[in-house]
């Protein structure tokens, strides 16, 4: 069977995939379709081929020498979204999708997991994770998983994530009594303001426009803005209002700045943590002694790193080859898998992710680790420590659509210019995300 890694497939074959994916071989005796030679064919879905899934194609066929996997890329490794493209590629997968048929397992970014659970299009995978014996359980990052659950079932298992934490000048807050597991936007602006009394304190954050700390604040926010399955808004509630006033204040107030301040004169850093070695590399790049910190946050939310999913995997509740598409997603966990040099992100497991921040620590304690720009660093085990115990607490997720996100900021920024009030500036976004989710 002719191999199709790193096809780029257009919309007119993700079409004919609704009608011909259950036909792409002959029958095998069990029913089941199958290629050439009597393997059963299995299909992954996914939105850009890599060299990554080049080699798990490899991998698994090799572990799994009955299964003939073929790998759809819609866009080619580095191939430019172009404007529109990517809601195509959406319209693409929902009509394969309804059509009952399609990929078996199918590659989840920027696809909207939650309308696929309503409709009943994905299978939950929960059964099949709790009763895989190959799987070691106790190795899972198992907060992780609860935390991307939709609806109760893990529809979606993430094959890697990276973490948006929040950085501080340690040296500075040592003593600064800060309750960070339960502190909100408003102690952040009251400690933010003591700590940087005088005109070489320097501000909180800098080069952070408040539309952009807006959006920040809708993503760690966004289920309780926005109700996905009933398809509702809640951005004209005064809580919202409230809000947009909050973080104007922080500015008006020079807590804030979206102007540079200057090397050394910023307590406070947001950053995404892409890999293991991104727990030295991000924090040490801003601060001496940088420590990683509960983000400011709502008393009803949690002020963890927030998990950013580098890719997630779900199964077509109607595949024809259940079990397969199921042996495909364990391979995933693997440590085979995940310990692959084309693996991005942290691991879904325990050791994998401890096995590179051991080898981190050690390189810092006999003076050869260097950061990117070359340098050496001085780095404490307590960092290590705090990093895996905020590791195990992560919970911090949300199925989000960034065109909800973008909305926020374009009409949140007519209020912080003067444009509009912050109530105009709410139905703005109340009447355009409504609109939007209704599309």
């Amino acid at each position: 069977m002719e191999k199709r890694m790193g096809m780029t497939i257009g919309l007119a074959i993700m079409m004919m995939i609704a009608l011909t994916a259950c036909g792409a071989g002959a029958e095998s005796a069990g029913g089941k379709p199958a290629s050439e030679g009597g393997k059963a064919a299995l299909i992954l879905s996914v939105q850009e081929a890599t060299s990554f899934y080049e080699a798990l194609e490899r991998k698994f066929e090799a572990k799994y020498p009955d299964i003939d996997l073929t790998v759809q890329a819609y866009k080619q490794a580095g191939e430019q979204w172009k404007p529109g493209e990517m809601e195509e590629y959406k319209k693409s997968i929902n009509t394969v999708l309804l059509s009952g048929q399609g990929p078996d397992v199918i590659e989840m970014n920027s696809l909207p997991i939650g309308d696929y659970v309503a409709k009943g299009q994905l299978q939950d995978m929960d059964s099949l994770l709790s009763g895989d014996s190959s799987i070691k359980k106790e190795n899972l990052q198992a907060n992780i998983l609860e935390a991307t659950k939709v609806s109760g079932g893990l529809y979606a298992i993430p094959g890697g994530y990276s973490l948006r934490a929040f950085i501080a000048d340690g040296q500075v807050l040592k003593d600064a009594g800060i309750s960070e597991k339960t502190w909100t936007w408003q102690d952040f602006a009251e400690k933010a303001k003591t700590l940087t009394q005088g005109k070489d304190k320097g501000v909180a954050m800098a080069e952070y426009p408040p539309d952009m700390l807006m959006q920040e604040m809708t993503v760690d926010n966004y289920e309780t803005y926005v109700d996905t399955t009933a398809k509702q808004a809640k951005f004209d509630s005064p809580e919202f209002v409230a809000l947009l006033h909050q973080v104007k204040q922080m500015y008006d107030d020079g807590v804030m700045t979206a102007e540079s301040a200057g090397p050394g004169k910023q307590l406070f850093y947001s950053a995404v943590l892409f890999e293991p070695a991104d727990v030295i590399n991000v924090p040490h790049r801003y601060f001496e002694h940088p420590m990683l910190m509960q983000k400011p946050h709502q008393p009803e939310q949690s002020g963890t790193m927030r998990i950013v999913p580098s890719s997630q995997f779900g199964i077509r509740a109607s595949t024809s080859v259940p079990d397969e598409a199921w042996k495909l997603v364990s391979f995933l966990l693997t440590e085979e898998v995940q310990q692959m040099p084309e693996h991005s992100g942290f691991s879904l497991l325990k050791s994998v992710n401890e096995e590179k921040l051991t080898d981190i620590q050690k390189q810092i304690a006999d003076g050869s680790y260097k950061l990117p720009d070359g340098t050496t660093v001085q780095a404490e085990d307590e960092e290590f420590v705090r990093f895996g115990q905020m590791l195990d607490t992560v919970d911090q997720f949300s199925q989000l659509d960034g065109k909800v996100i973008a909305i926020v900021g374009e009409e949140s920024l007519a209020y912080f210019s003067g444009q509009k009030s912050a109530e105009e500036a709410a139905k703005l976004i109340q009447n355009r995300v409504t609109t939007f989710l209704n599309e």
